[in-house]
């Protein structure tokens, strides 16, 4: 009897439903087009395209598929979200993709359904990072710890690798400070140190930067940056720069630690070349001495403050080495080098020295002046006679091509002219004249 009145109620309402389920149906179109049928796609619906079809990502290193066509919203699966995960439910029209860490090349296939059931794939190649988490920084010393010192130097380092493990040689590797009282150091004296340096790596792969702490710094944190040039991926190191100013803690130092000077020749050391010492660390003012005074000229041999510097100047003595004392107001030393040394180069023969004439016959000599014309060698030229009793004008010739006149009295028989050139070795030739 219940079952009676439920069913008698029910079926007008069951009636009801079906009518309305058909009615929907009719306005979709009678279920032709996604998403109820998403295997067919309704005539004038955009294709659904991503770029690139194709893509290399480096684990560690975001990148994105850009979707340029299609019916949103977008969803997107991969097929092996272990190593390239992405989210599901698409934001917008761009996926993004953070590969995992894989120890060689990895393909995965990405594919994106848009809302009119259409579907599309990228070829994704998941390469190893070559400094996928191998950058290290360490401090020249423990007096801070990990951390480092005030005024202290330290290393930053990395390793690139390949798949396997092999080591990417010539490699370059991009080191940024990202913030510190800090600086990388360069071997040119001009600019000692800078915010950003890019290192080749070794044999081994290794690239190293070495870091240098602004003296008195105050306690702060400070970070560096490895970037890989070719892939983009990048590595930071955390630590903190510690305000030493004890004179055992703070250390002493100086940039360039060497400097050294070829000359082109064989014959001679370099002269006139400057070459400025920085000086980090320790307890200014400092002061600066040379074991060879001669051999250089010094320039602000006191430096009043850290960062500052002295200068070298060649003046043409050969040095292998000359060594600088610096000390400190504390008393702590430390020492820098400069090397002047010639070179390789064979210098070029000397011109000949030459005299016109190289004779004259003057028969009597009374009242007479003779010329004559100096070539060749080295100017300036000496004048001198032999027998003394001549007059010579003038007796220093200052370029080739240049003459000197030599007048009486003169003696009986021959009268030597040397000229004698400024080369080394110097280079002499003789004239002569004979009077009656």
């Amino acid at each position: 009897m219940l079952d009676r009145l439920l069913t008698t109620r029910l079926r007008p309402a069951l009636a009801i439903l079906g009518l309305a389920g058909l009615l929907a149906l009719s306005a979709c179109g009678g279920g032709s087009g996604a998403p109820n049928n998403p295997y067919v796609t309704p005539p004038g619906t955009p294709t659904l395209t991503i770029l690139p079809a194709a893509l290399t990502v480096y684990s560690g290193v975001p990148a994105t598929l850009t979707i340029t066509s299609g019916v949103a919203p977008f969803q997107a699966f991969s097929s092996n979200a272990t190593v390239l995960p992405v989210t599901q439910s698409v934001a917008g029209n761009t996926i993004v993709l953070l590969p995992a860490k894989v120890s060689s090349d990895t393909e995965v296939t990405i594919t994106v359904q848009d809302f009119a059931g259409q579907t599309v794939t990228a070829k994704i190649t998941v390469t190893p990072s070559p400094i996928f988490n191998s950058l290290v920084f360490a401090p020249s010393g423990g007096d801070c710890g990990a951390d480092l010192c005030s005024g202290q130097k330290g290393t930053a380092t990395v390793v690139a690798t390949g798949p396997g493990g092999s080591p990417l040689v010539a490699r370059q590797i991009r080191f940024d400070v990202v913030l510190g009282p800090i600086g990388i150091v360069t071997t040119n004296p001009g600019s000692p140190l800078v915010q950003t340096l890019t290192v080749a790596t070794d044999s081994t792969g290794t690239a190293v930067a070495a870091i240098q702490a602004i003296a008195s710094s105050p306690t702060q944190p400070a970070q560096i940056r490895a970037t890989d040039v070719t892939s983009g991926q990048q590595q930071v190191a955390n630590f903190t720069v510690v305000n030493s100013t004890v004179a055992g803690q703070s250390p002493l130092t100086v940039i360039p630690a060497i400097a050294t000077i070829t000359s082109a020749l064989t014959t001679t050391c370099s002269t006139g070349f400057r070459i400025d010492y920085y000086i980090y660390g320790g307890n200014p003012p400092y002061t600066v001495s040379s074991t060879f005074p001669q051999s250089v000229v010094l320039v602000n041999t006191t430096v009043a403050a850290s960062g500052g510097f002295f200068e070298a100047i060649t003046n043409g003595a050969c040095v292998d080495p000359l060594v600088f004392t610096i000390v400190d107001s504390a008393g702590k030393q430390t020492t820098s080098t400069l090397i002047n040394k010639p070179g390789t180069g064979t210098p070029p023969a000397p011109t000949p020295l030459l005299i016109s004439p190289a004779s004259v016959n003057g028969g009597v000599c009374t009242g007479k002046t003779f010329r004559f014309v100096i070539t060749g060698g080295s100017p300036s030229y000496n004048v001198q006679v032999s027998p003394r009793g001549p007059v010579v004008t003038p007796a220093v010739v200052g370029s080739s091509g240049g003459y000197t006149d030599i007048s009486g009295p003169f003696v009986p028989g021959a009268t030597t002219v040397t000229i004698v050139d400024t080369a080394s070795p110097q280079q002499v030739v003789t004239a002569t004249i004979t009077c009656t």
